[in-house]
């Protein structure tokens, strides 16, 4: 599944969103064990070439983004190519690993988006005992002069956790979902900010 394909579904969805408050919407797609979702958070004066260059500086996440606790970094084809595996531990569910590919797409629908793609042979030939890996994970930032936004869809295979954490890692997942994308958002404004 591409990040071109993921973003056809979700930019449909972004002009249900309330562009006065943080507003979020979520849909099912095919027989997925999560919805997709977005979320987009107000934020005048964005900056987008420095929120841009922060988003695609996939080294410094451990350092900057909530929950990366590592990336090993596969390829960097350009500033704004890049193919790196990230290393997540998340509250009450534990450690996560993915291979993603992550690009700038340019402009799209009046924003500027950075959107990435699971790569899923090489996500699958990770080492499940450093965490567990993702069946799935696309997502994309969506970024205007005024807004933030974020899109994320993804889940655990289900054969790397137990039935219990698998439950918990996809109903959970759905009913903390805007909750997730708006810390998203205000985590990446906030490393923004700092420089």
């Amino acid at each position: 599944m591409s990040a071109e394909e993921f973003l056809d579904r979700v930019m449909p969805h972004v002009a249900d969103l309330n562009p006065d408050r943080f507003s979020h919407t979520s849909w099912r797609f095919e027989k997925r064990p999560t919805s997709e979702g977005v979320g987009m958070l107000p934020n005048p004066d964005t900056d987008v070439e420095l929120m841009v260059a922060h988003i695609l500086d996939v080294e410094a996440y451990p350092d900057n983004v909530k929950y990366v606790e590592g990336v090993d970094l596969v390829e960097r084809r350009s500033d704004s190519d890049v193919t790196y595996v990230q290393h997540m531990n998340l509250p009450l569910i534990g450690r996560i690993q993915v291979q993603i590919h992550l690009s700038d797409y340019g402009m799209r629908d009046g924003f500027r988006v950075v959107a990435w793609d699971q790569d899923d042979e090489a996500t699958e030939a990770l080492d499940k005992k450093q965490g567990a890996r993702t069946a799935y994970n696309l997502g994309a930032w969506l970024l205007a002069d005024d807004a933030v936004g974020y899109a994320l869809s993804s889940a655990p295979r289900k054969s790397d956790v137990g039935t219990l954490k698998y439950m918990a890692m996809t109903k959970g997942a759905d009913a903390t979902a805007g909750e997730v994308l708006k810390q998203n958002i205000q985590g990446m404004i906030a490393w923004a900010h700092r420089g």
